[in-house]
């Protein structure tokens, strides 16, 4: 009868210590993954920074007449830059006329392109829906991206939860 509670109470020892070092290495990961550096076009951050911009958390603090100017930057991390900080906040027809202009210059490379026709999408602007049609069928856009792009501002695609917010810091439904 003795060895069996003996052998009991070395279970929840071994039981104990397993989910502790469980938790070690679940943190140890964690942190390892949110510091992995995460490609974002020309950009490199870490993963970590990408979801928390995504998510909402964190904000770029220029305004929406800075990051207009930031689009007829030469540097090609700054436009990019610009155009996810207009992407992750609410829809105002400046950000959004700037975007439309921005794709109709010259100044954007194919690849940037298609990240402003992005954040077109992400941004729900309805008054950029007719010009997202104009672009189908072009080839210099990535017409997946233009799909996609108008099946968000048509609904067909619904925004994450954490995009529908309080009026003034990202959608308003």
């Amino acid at each position: 009868m003795r060895g069996i509670s003996n052998n009991h109470k070395k279970t929840k020892i071994s039981m104990t210590k397993t989910l502790g070092w469980l938790f070690v290495i679940g943190v140890i990961l964690l942190i390892i993954i949110l510091f992995i550096p995460y490609r974002v076009g020309p950009v490199e951050k870490p993963l970590g920074r990408v979801i928390l911009e995504y998510t909402g958390i964190f904000k770029d603090k220029r305004s929406n007449v800075e990051l207009i100017k930031s689009l007829n930057s030469s540097d090609e991390a700054e436009q990019l830059n610009a155009i996810t900080a207009m992407a992750y906040r609410s829809s105002s027809s400046d950000n959004v006329e700037a975007l439309m202009s921005y794709l109709k210059s010259d100044k954007a490379t194919k690849r940037m392109k298609d990240i402003a026709v992005w954040a077109l999408g992400e941004l729900h602007a309805q008054e950029a829906k007719e010009f997202l049609y104009s672009l189908k069928n072009d080839e210099s856009f990535d017409q997946y991206e233009v799909n996609k792009a108008i099946k968000k501002i048509e609904g067909k695609i619904p925004k994450p939860f954490w995009r529908k917010e309080k009026k003034g810091e990202f959608y308003v439904e």
